[in-house]
């Protein structure tokens, strides 16, 4: 997976960075990072209690 990263200084948590990855728009590394996501958002719902 081919992914670019940016990040940014936190200006309240002076030594702190948010870092935000991604990938290219229909690229095959965007498929698999989707995929991704979707594998985890899947397992936390099955994680979660009912009700």
């Amino acid at each position: 997976m081919t992914l670019t990263h940016h990040a940014f200084d936190v200006r309240d948590a002076p030594g702190q960075q948010l870092i935000i990855y991604h990938a290219e728009p229909g690229s095959p590394s965007a498929e698999a990072l989707s995929l991704l996501g979707s594998v985890h958002a899947t397992a936390n719902r099955a994680n979660r209690p009912a009700g």
